[in-house]
């Protein structure tokens, strides 16, 4: 016979759901989970979807408010001679320096002297020149009289022998009425006393024609003296200038040229400091270029000191991403200064009065000024849009986004990066 599986088979007892171990381990672990489940949807709904977590110790907080906000900016300077002139050769020469660099010096003291043969034989030649003129003008002068003398001789010639023709035609006239002399006497007479009218009236028009080219004679020469005692003058100039003196009160920079060198014209020779005079020279940000302007207001740090000053001149070209700005004291030089020395300066950009203003923090630099996180009473962070506007040392000004007394996290932390919600805690 075929056996059956009856005898491998082995009938168990049932046993409740309740009684079983392992349905049992399974409710318990059940259970466990729903009730974290359920601690942590109370949490979520107590903190609002909170997506990160910060710690009071670890935040800087401010508050908004209204006030003044002064737009400024610090630079770093150095004080740098505002008059340092560069004194140039006036001629073609041999120079001698009677200072070295570093000497001190007063205005007006003997520099430099530029020995040029050539200007001096120049000078020479042009005081011989005018000489020559001066005596050929005297000379004109002599020969204008003279032929003035001349002129006036035979105007009062041909007078004399007008008087007389006429006086002879008074005669002839009596005579013709007595009839004793011919008619043709008589006309003769009268002839001769037109001609003696004619001559003398050409007699003192040549005298006036004479005397009007002798005198344009005479002003040409005088123009011509003129011009040489110019260009004679002009040259004493040049061969003053051969001494070269300090224009100011200072010390000696620098020499271009060795000593007994030699140097052309307008080259350069020695360069006098001013000490009397310095200005800050500033290296502005070119990114600030636009906002700077001449007479703006400058707030100067000298060894913990506050002194006002103002800008004076502009580079109107950026080198290595800076314009560099002068700076001059406006309340008189401050004493010990030196060349060269490094000072901090605050340009004041502008003031705004009465606008929303908030502590500047690194939260700009992590937002861009785009959000901040506002306080929700002490527990709690939210993100919210903002505009910014200008910024200062110290504060930034609110455009829009938040309210007069509201608190802001103005530290930066990489938690706040994309978070929405943030929970504060001790």
């Amino acid at each position: 016979m075929i056996r059956d599986t009856s005898g491998q088979d082995v009938q168990i007892a049932t046993v409740p759901a309740w009684k079983n171990p392992k349905v049992l381990k399974t409710a318990a672990a059940a259970g466990i989970a729903l009730i974290f489940l359920a601690w942590g949807a109370r949490a979520w709904f107590a903190t609002g979807a909170v997506d990160s977590t910060l710690a009071l110790s670890r935040i800087n907080i401010a508050q908004v408010e209204r006030g003044d906000l002064v737009r400024d900016l610090v630079v770093q300077g150095k004080v740098v001679a505002a008059n340092s002139p560069t004194l140039f050769s006036p001629a073609q020469g041999i120079v001698k320096f009677a200072v070295k660099a570093g000497d001190t010096v007063t205005q007006g003291q003997l520099l430099a002297e530029v020995d040029s043969p050539e200007m001096s034989n120049q000078l020479a030649q042009e005081k011989a020149l005018l000489n020559k003129l001066s005596v050929e003008l005297e000379r004109q002068k002599i020969q204008a009289k003279r032929q003035q003398l001349e002129n006036r001789q035979k105007a009062d010639l041909a007078k004399v022998n007008l008087t007389a023709a006429e006086r002879e035609l008074k005669r002839a006239e009596i005579s013709m009425e007595k009839q004793i002399i011919a008619r043709l006497d008589f006309e003769k007479t009268r002839d001769e006393l037109a001609r003696a009218e004619l001559e003398y009236q050409q007699a003192v028009q040549n005298a006036e024609l004479e005397k009007e080219a002798l005198t344009f004679e005479t002003r040409t020469l005088e123009l011509q003296v003129s011009q040489q005692k110019l260009q004679v003058k002009e040259l004493e100039r040049r061969v003053r200038d051969l001494k070269i003196l300090s224009p100011v009160d200072g010390t000696i920079g620098s020499l271009a040229v060795a000593q007994r060198s030699a140097v052309t014209a307008n080259a350069p020779l020695i360069t006098v400091v001013d000490l009397t005079s310095f200005e800050l020279e500033a290296a502005v940000p070119e990114n600030y270029a636009d906002d700077l302007g001449l007479n703006m207001a400058v707030e100067i740090n000298l060894g913990g000191k506050k002194l006002p000053g103002e800008i004076t001149a502009i580079s109107p070209e950026v080198i290595n991403g800076q314009v560099q700005a002068r700076v001059r004291f406006t309340d008189g030089q401050p004493q010990n200064l030196r060349q060269n020395l490094r000072l901090t300066a605050r340009i004041l950009l502008e003031n705004r009065e009465d606008v929303m203003l908030v502590k500047r923090g690194s939260f700009l630099d992590q937002s861009g000024g785009r959000y901040a996180f506002r306080l929700n009473g002490e527990q709690q962070a939210e993100r919210v849009p903002i505009q910014i506007g200008a910024l200062g040392l110290n504060q930034v000004e609110i455009v829009s986004g938040l309210n007069v007394g509201d608190r802001i996290i103005i530290s930066a932390a990489d938690e706040l990066e994309n978070a929405q919600l943030v929970a504060l805690k001790e």
